[in-house]
């Protein structure tokens, strides 16, 4: 018999080689969460904007919530060896996450001063941010104990795909929610019902992480290593300069990220049913080739991707300078929501390629402290360059009447310069099928792998394609002539 090819390796595959408990768990508990930050974690900010938050408060609503997240980790990788089931960890933790929703959810029934409201809203959201510093490293150590290494890309490029099309749904159904509601004049009804689903969504999920298989962790005391010994190594660790990369792009990210949603509810005056078409397009977008870069992730290595979507993310915020029409923000999300996918499965699958499972939870967590710091600082860079510039802005010939849009301006000239110095770094860490960046660029560029992703979506996503019953069927010819 022939061994498996990359197309025989689908969900259906996945539950007959692996299990219900294996791989399937992950799989449905994913959508679980994806629905949850769909329909919850998605709104924060235009909820903060609900509140009356300043600009920096809203900078700091999205980015300050990842430093106690970071030092959560931090902890949750320290213990690591003292946990005798990651499984209740992690189930612990998830349920602590989906009750914080019902505290936010009541924030504008109670009566308080707006500056209260705002910062029990950032203290709530970033106790839910420490419940994820807690799960993640967890999560991810037990993640790379369960996924083989040959389908790690395809797996989890299949299970973006799968979370990436629930928060799409599940953002744009929120986003129609909130605005029926507004409409009639009950917006906080509105984020009310939306948080509610986040909750119920969560729980859910923990009812799919009760399924994980739970191998025992065991961590030998010559693989432990501190933050400092980490950070000691940098200049000879290929993980640690890739963390620095991927800190540094956060950081330029960071500087105008939790502005876009202020710069279309404040500055456009778009409705909640727009704002959120505008974001639910680059959801679509991702959960359309998540597959695909997870095949090319297979083939070609994590770092040959970063190659090509480094470039491509640093002209994402630049294009919101050309035009505010609707029609053309969605074509921005489209292209950013390519990137953004192909960026974010190798930077994540480039983890597992480099770490060893010994040190995988402490090199998530040393990798989010950093990134949270970077994150952080380009947060309050943006809010502070926010604040201070005027409300139109005149910059030689052109004129703009929202000025917030510099700010995604300087963002894509960091991401460039970050790309610029710190890609060639650090290199792919396995064995790797050859292709040529131009060659790469190509191959994405062509409309086949979004028309077969449309093709997929469209009859089902557990379903096989064509191409792929042919081959089976053609293997299993093979095999009984052999």
């Amino acid at each position: 018999m022939k061994p498996d090819t990359e197309e025989d390796i689908s969900p259906p595959r996945i539950k007959k080689d692996f299990g219900e408990g294996s791989l399937q768990a992950p799989l449905r508990d994913g959508i679980s969460h994806a629905v949850m930050l769909g329909a919850g974690e998605t709104y924060l900010g235009a909820f903060g904007i609900f509140l009356q938050a300043t600009t920096l408060q809203i900078g700091l609503l999205a980015t300050l919530p990842q430093v106690f997240e970071a030092m959560a980790q931090w902890i949750s990788a320290l213990s690591l060896d003292r946990f005798k089931s990651r499984r209740r960890v992690i189930l612990f933790w998830v349920i602590i996450q989906a009750l914080v929703w019902l505290p936010v959810a009541s924030l504008p029934f109670l009566p308080l001063p707006t500056p209260i409201l705002i910062m029990a809203l950032i203290c709530l959201a970033s106790f839910y941010s420490v419940a994820s510093g807690f799960i993640n490293p967890v999560w991810s150590s037990l993640m790379g104990d369960l996924v083989p290494l040959a389908m790690r890309g395809r797996f989890f490029g299949n299970r973006n795909r799968l979370t990436g099309m629930s928060s799409f749904i599940s953002l744009l159904l929120a986003g129609i929610s909130l605005h029926f509601f507004k409409n009639g004049g009950w917006a906080a009804a509105g984020f009310l019902a939306i948080f509610i689903v986040a909750m119920l969504a969560r729980l859910n999920s923990a009812k799919w992480m009760h399924r994980y298989e739970d191998p025992p962790y065991h961590m030998p005391p010559e693989q432990a290593f501190s933050f400092w010994q980490f950070l000691r190594r940098s200049p000879s660790s290929n993980f640690a300069r890739f963390v620095f990369f991927f800190a540094a792009i956060n950081f330029g990210l960071a500087f105008s990220s939790p502005y876009f949603a202020l710069y279309m509810l404040r500055d456009l005056q778009l409705s909640y049913l727009e704002f959120s078409s505008v974001s639910a397009v680059a959801t679509m977008s991702q959960f359309l080739t998540f597959r695909y870069w997870g095949e090319i992730s297979d083939r070609f290595g994590n770092k040959k991707i970063l190659n090509v979507c480094s470039w491509g993310i640093c002209l994402a915020p630049m294009f919101w300078l050309i035009s505010t029409n609707l029609l053309y923000l969605c074509f921005i999300q489209v292209y950013a929501g390519f990137v953004w996918a192909g960026f974010n499965l190798a930077s994540a699958n480039f983890i597992y390629d480099a770490c060893s499972p010994p040190k995988r939870a402490r090199c998530v967590a040393y990798r989010t402290i950093i990134n949270s710091l970077f994150t952080l600082c380009g947060s309050v860079a943006g809010g502070l360059m926010a604040g201070l510039l005027p409300p139109s802005l005149v910059l030689g010939p052109l004129t703009f009447s929202h000025s917030i849009v510099l700010i995604f301006l300087v963002s894509g000239l960091l991401r460039l310069v970050t790309t610029s110095l710190l890609l060639r770094k650090f290199h792919e860490v396995r064995e790797v099928e050859s292709i040529r960046s131009r060659d790469l660029v190509f191959r994405i560029s062509h409309i086949k792998p979004i028309a077969g992703a449309t093709f997929h979506l469209l009859t089902y996503f557990f379903r096989e394609s064509r191409e792929e019953k042919k081959k089976k069927k053609q293997s299993g010819n093979e095999g009984n002539e052999e």
